[in-house]
């Protein structure tokens, strides 16, 4: 079962994913991924939330509320004024967040 978690959630065209835990259960970061689509369900990118250095992600093991990550896609495809779906899922099926929102500069 996935964990609950509210997640403020936004992407930029630069490739990279700001989110923020604002309640809910502590992701264990290794086991989450980040895939995001456009309207069409076409990938636009993936990340995972874990990153080991914490240069692509969160480099702790969990993430509590109240903790804020930057997580680099890899093979970025999004452009300023785009709206995409940023689903992030544990154990890459059970969905804990899906969000739909607007690519900023």
């Amino acid at each position: 079962m996935a964990p609950t978690a509210a997640l403020d959630i936004d992407v930029f065209s630069n490739g990279k994913v700001k989110i923020e835990s604002l309640s809910g259960e502590a992701l264990i970061t290794k086991d989450i991924t980040i895939k995001v689509t456009d309207t069409n369900g076409n990938s636009k990118g993936t990340g995972n939330l874990y990153s080991e250095d914490g240069t692509k992600g969160y480099k702790g093991l969990s993430f509590t509320p109240g903790t804020t990550t930057v997580v680099t896609l890899e093979s970025a495809s999004v452009n300023p004024g785009d709206y995409v779906t940023v689903t992030i899922l544990a154990d890459g099926k059970h969905i804990v967040a899906k969000k739909d929102v607007l690519v900023k500069a």
